[in-house]
């Protein structure tokens, strides 16, 4: 297991999901705009995060795709100290089918031009069977998933109330050892860096 890496007034976020019994995990970071971190705005963070992926992007999904839990957190000092979970419990709405899980769509996020360190992705599974053509994309269905991550750049000041939490991509290391801290910068951009479906092996359970 890789070294524990705090995140400064941060939150890992963990939206979990599964295809055909296999849990899928796609993880995010935010920043409290104000802290200090407490049960409370973990679970402000959990839930917003929760009604966002189920009513934004968990719809562009196949219905064979299980969204199960979103689960917040603390990341600032000590790892899993306080966590606070919202259960989701929904499904896909494309009915076409489903490709494995292990094909996914990479959305690609990013800070601003200062940034010197690596994006931060998710592998994005569910995809539906007529959101691909051989290997492509059909450009709609990545259009659409783009806009929802977009959306969140928004919606995250306002879980809790306006400040709430600061969407952000950071990064662990430095020259391949573990920083003593995460740097991190505000998420700006999102970009589908390929046209085609990306395979997500590597993150499926053994």
């Amino acid at each position: 297991m890789p070294p524990f890496v705090p995140l400064a007034n941060g939150a890992q976020v963990e939206i979990i999901q599964q295809i055909g019994g296999k849990n899928i995990e796609n993880r995010l970071w935010f920043i409290d705009r104000n802290p200090p971190i407490t049960s409370t705005h973990l679970q402000s963070l959990a839930t917003g995060v929760a009604i966002w992926y189920d009513g934004d992007l968990l719809p562009q999904l196949s219905n064979q795709l299980t969204a199960l839990v979103v689960v917040a957190t603390k990341w600032d000092t000590m790892q899993g100290d306080i966590f606070e979970n919202q259960n989701v419990s929904d499904v896909g709405t494309n009915t076409s089918g489903v490709h494995s899980a292990n094909v996914a769509i990479r959305v690609r996020f990013r800070g601003d031009s200062s940034q010197t360190f690596p994006d931060n992705s998710n592998f994005v599974a569910g995809i539906p069977l007529d959101a691909v053509n051989g290997n492509d994309i059909v450009p709609t269905f990545a259009a659409g998933i783009r806009n929802s991550y977009i959306d969140l750049i928004d919606l995250a000041n306002t879980f809790g109330g306006f400040p709430g939490w600061r969407w952000v991509v950071t990064s662990r290391q430095l020259n391949y050892a573990p920083r003593a801290t995460q740097a991190f910068a505000r998420t700006d951009f999102i970009t589908i860096p390929s046209p085609y479906v990306s395979p997500r092996r590597r993150r499926l359970p053994r």
